[in-house]
């Protein structure tokens, strides 16, 4: 998951997109993704100690 959330990232950073908005979507959604991860990590992680 981060890997994918890395590469959206690097493609929203290159900017291959003419538009505009296509290229923030890319880094806003990779962001999401990384948060996402580590909330989920943390969550799981949380859960083996009780």
């Amino acid at each position: 998951m981060i890997a994918a959330a890395i590469l959206i990232i690097v493609i929203g950073i290159s900017r291959p997109f003419p538009m505009q908005w296509a290229n923030t979507l890319c880094l806003i959604l990779g962001a999401a993704l990384i948060v996402l991860t580590i909330i989920i990590g943390q969550h799981k992680s949380n859960q083996e100690h009780v």
